[in-house]
């Protein structure tokens, strides 16, 4: 089973967006003069870096995809002849 650059790139966007919403509970904290701990603040730093870590390895991996393939997409349009047209009934 391969993985697919779309599941990193999920998985990006839920830890931003869960770390992105940490740091806001902290900051929301710190407005009524609780104090912000070391757990907290790394907490919310290392899902945010994961997030954009997990971004860049997503898009490595897609580019690391569309290069494995030597030919690319084919193109099925090379081997079309305009002597013999694509609306000839064939015969079986």
């Amino acid at each position: 089973m391969k993985l697919k650059p779309v599941v990193l790139q999920w998985a990006a966007v839920a830890c931003g967006a869960v770390g992105l919403l940490y740091a806001l509970g902290i900051e929301g904290g710190a407005q009524i003069g609780q104090p912000i701990t070391d757990g907290e603040f790394v907490t919310a730093m290392v899902l945010i870096l994961a997030a954009i870590a997990l971004g860049r390895l997503s898009f490595a991996l897609e580019d690391a995809q569309e290069r494995r393939s030597p030919y690319g997409k084919i193109d099925r349009r090379h081997a079309r002849n305009p002597e013999y047209p694509e609306d000839q009934e064939r015969g079986a």
